[in-house]
């Protein structure tokens, strides 16, 4: 029992009693789910969506440990809610096709948590090694390069899941029109198609037919525009705390301390 609780209440040591809740009910929602993917629906991406959830839930404390840190209670709370909402309300409720900016706000989120993190490391650093002193402009940098860095490295990972899990993480987009070299009748020439109304895909089963799918109002573009928004939008919300982290380092620290809330503090 005691394995039991311990398993839906974990949390760092300065969580407070909402936090706690909140992780209790994510993970009795994830844990439900995994066991009904598991034994009655045997929908394996989603069984990997819901495990690597869980995984994920236990970032906070384990940075925590290993960094010997404490975590802010809204930096925590934040985390655990772009988590749930970017993996159990965006990939398998479909949160992602139901609200079109749910996408959008999640990266930007992304990008603006990733940089409170490298933010809050290079600040940390700063503060306490002997013989180093950095720049405000030069926290702000890495701040917005480590964000950018994570934003990538997470492109990376869906195109590995769509690739290898037979997931769709890098969403279709139907478009009107493509650019293609490969298309031009000689090579390096280049050749554009507009207008496209419709496309057609024959493909065959484990049979042999001949299976026609048919893609209306226009060609469908399979990641690429989803990755390269994603990656704007991240680089939005890196930009905005980095100009805040560099305000708070350099000016006010009193007039910016919300900024306090995405930094952790050492451990006395």
């Amino acid at each position: 029992m005691n394995i039991l609780k311990k398993l839906f209440t974990s949390s760092t040591t300065t969580a407070n009693k909402k936090i706690v809740a909140v992780y209790v009910v994510f993970r009795a929602i994830a844990v439900v789910n995994l066991v009904n993917n598991i034994i009655f629906m045997q929908r394996w991406g989603d069984v990997f969506i819901l495990a690597l959830t869980l995984a994920l839930f236990e970032i906070p404390q384990l940075v925590e440990r290993l960094f010997k840190i404490e975590i802010p209670n809204l930096l925590e709370l934040i985390i655990i809610l772009f988590i749930f909402s970017s993996t159990i309300l965006g990939e398998l409720s479909d949160f992602y096709g139901y609200f079109k900016m749910w996408d959008t706000a999640l990266h930007t989120l992304n990008g603006f948590l990733a940089a409170g993190v490298g933010f809050s490391l290079v600040y940390l650093l700063n503060k306490n090694a002997e013989g180093i002193k950095l720049s405000p402009l030069f926290l702000a940098i890495v701040t917005f390069c480590f964000s950018m860095t994570v934003g990538v490295m997470w492109e990376f990972f869906e195109y590995s899941a769509d690739r290898w899990m037979n997931l769709d993480m890098q969403k279709d987009r139907v478009v009107q029109e493509i650019n293609s070299v490969s298309l031009g009748e000689e090579n390096k020439v280049l050749y554009r198609i507009e207008n496209i109304q419709r496309t057609v895909i024959e493909s065959k089963d484990d049979g042999g037919n001949t299976i026609e799918t048919v893609i209306d109002a226009g060609y469908l573009d399979i990641g690429i525009i989803d990755t390269m928004k994603d990656l704007f939008v991240n680089l939005l919300g890196a930009i905005v705390f980095s100009v805040f982290g560099y305000l708070y380092a350099q000016h006010d620290q009193k007039k910016y301390r919300f900024v306090r809330n995405f930094i952790p503090k050492n451990r006395e």
